[in-house]
């Protein structure tokens, strides 16, 4: 028997491992909680089946074509790309929001401390990812 995806061979094991946990894990507490049956099932499920997978030469070079195909790579891209420009600007109104707050509690200097806080946390993450994203279009500018 030959694994020809090790990527889905070790995920499945990951998963077949997890899931056979749940189970133990309910046995021995004697207790089931809905999330973790459903977790169970889902791994039970996946595991195997990332196995079988990997197993198959057919399937295994079916699933390295989706990997590298260009639509995908673009959407993922595309997908991080969106992620963080919504982080950015929420970052943004935080820091907007904690120096309006900081402004408002005037009369009290525990309220401005927390606000300034958050203001001073989200500004630094903020102008951290600035610069990120600033340094890597310089580096792909130059790359490509």
């Amino acid at each position: 028997m030959k694994i020809y995806h090790k990527k889905n061979f070790l995920w499945g094991l990951f998963f077949t491992l997890m899931g056979a946990a749940f189970l133990v894990l309910f046995l021995v507490r004697g207790e089931v909680r809905p999330k973790s049956v459903v977790l169970c099932v889902l791994s039970l499920l996946l595991g195997p089946g990332l196995l079988l997978r990997s197993l198959d030469r057919g399937l295994s070079r079916q699933d390295k074509i989706d990997e590298l195909d260009e639509r995908n790579i673009l959407i993922q891209l595309r997908a991080q790309s969106m992620a963080f420009r919504i982080v950015h600007y929420l970052l943004l109104a935080v820091c907007l929001l904690s120096a309006v707050g900081a402004v408002l509690s005037g009369d009290n200097p525990e309220g401005q401390l927390v606000y300034g806080g958050m203001l001073v946390v989200s500004g630094v993450v903020w102008f951290v990812s600035l610069v990120t994203e600033a340094l890597c279009q310089h580096h792909y500018e130059k790359r490509l």
